[in-house]
């Protein structure tokens, strides 16, 4: 589990849920939570590949997703 602070995401242009749990999931990351960081990736995960399905985030955006927050 991580967050990779290098890679920058246009969080603009994600789905406002996005926007939420990745606040969140970094916010827990620099508090060391890594309960609530576990849970959060684990449901943010299914919700990220509806998105990037149905076409509301392209490919680059769900490749820049996965490696910054190490999901496979």
């Amino acid at each position: 589990m991580f967050v990779d602070k290098s890679i920058h995401l246009d969080t603009i242009r994600l789905p406002q849920m996005l926007q939420e749990d990745f606040s969140a999931l970094e916010q827990f990351y620099d508090n060391d939570d890594w309960f609530n960081f576990g849970i959060t990736i684990e449901n943010s995960v299914p919700s990220i590949k509806a998105f990037y399905a149905n076409g509301s985030i392209d490919s680059e955006t769900f490749k820049l997703i996965r490696q910054k927050f190490g999901i496979v």
